[in-house]
């Protein structure tokens, strides 16, 4: 992804998104949906706290839900939004868990476009860019250029989480040693307390983990985000694999292409450049 020369205005398009899901979700027309798709509305959603992305605390409860929400307003699709821990979020597909059809979510983001993903969901559009990477602490002597480099490491990962495909092989291979955690707080915490050698994070979650969170005020300048990222990754909406799901992804990858910039980069979320500290 092109770094941008100005710093992207992220109160601005809130306001943009929030005005325009609001004023088109005010209209009383029907969903622009074929008139063949059974589906109960509002469509049901799952998300889980992953702030900046998504979480019940921000604004428009975060970035992704603000696009989303937009997005199917604008084919006068009424949404509702649920947050839950990921891993439960991913059962609300698994219909052996659930044998009440009406308990499953239509769709959940935000997703990876992995090969699995793919496997078991109709991916929408990209809705936000994801650079994703290693987090190092004070004191740690780390660089890497290519895996053969982490070998010698305890990795630390969220579990649950699909990180870059050739990294997930390796660590089922046992090439690579990880310690899982639930969240990624608590990939920080193992950091500062030298549970774990280097952690796999997005950059914008570990900014705003350290810029908002009490327990790092202390010591938040001591996380560093290595320059040389693992991937760069598409954050999109899962939609089940079925005749509604489909129908659905298509009206919302309308609404997605209808709120984009004309450069084809919004409401993408950019990654402005940025001097990287180092120990």
């Amino acid at each position: 992804m092109a770094p941008l020369g100005k710093r992207f205005c992220f109160a601005a398009l809130l306001t943009g998104l929030m005005v325009a899901m609001f004023s088109l979700s005010a209209r009383a027309d029907p969903p622009n949906l074929p008139s063949t798709t059974h589906l109960n509305l509002p469509v049901d959603l799952r998300t889980t706290e992953w702030p900046p992305y998504s979480s019940e605390t921000l604004p428009g409860q975060g970035i992704a839900s603000i696009i989303v929400r937009a997005a199917f307003a604008h084919e006068k699709i009424p949404t509702r939004i649920a947050f839950m821990p990921w891993q439960r979020s991913l059962q609300q597909f698994d219909t052996d868990i659930l044998p009440n059809p009406n308990q499953r979510a239509d769709a959940i983001f935000p997703v990876y476009a992995d090969p699995q993903r793919q496997e078991h969901f109709f991916l929408s559009r990209a809705i936000v860019h994801s650079p994703v990477g290693f987090v190092y602490y004070r004191g740690t002597s780390f660089d890497w250029q290519t895996l053969d480099d982490l070998s010698h490491l305890t990795i630390g990962v969220v579990r649950g989480y699909a990180n870059r495909a050739d990294f997930d092989r390796r660590v089922d291979q046992g090439l690579l040693h990880v310690v899982k955690a639930h969240d990624d707080i608590t990939l920080l915490r193992l950091l500062s307390a030298g549970r774990v050698d280097i952690a796999v994070m997005d950059q914008l979650v570990m900014r705003h983990i350290l810029d908002t969170k009490p327990d790092f005020s202390q010591n938040r300048r001591w996380f560093y985000f290595h320059p040389n990222i693992l991937e760069n990754k598409t954050l999109h909406v899962g939609f089940r694999r079925t005749a509604a799901g489909k129908a659905l992804r298509e009206a919302f990858d309308r609404g997605l292409r209808a709120l984009q910039c004309p450069d084809n980069n919004c409401p993408v979320l950019h990654i402005p450049a940025n001097r990287f500290p180092s120990n």
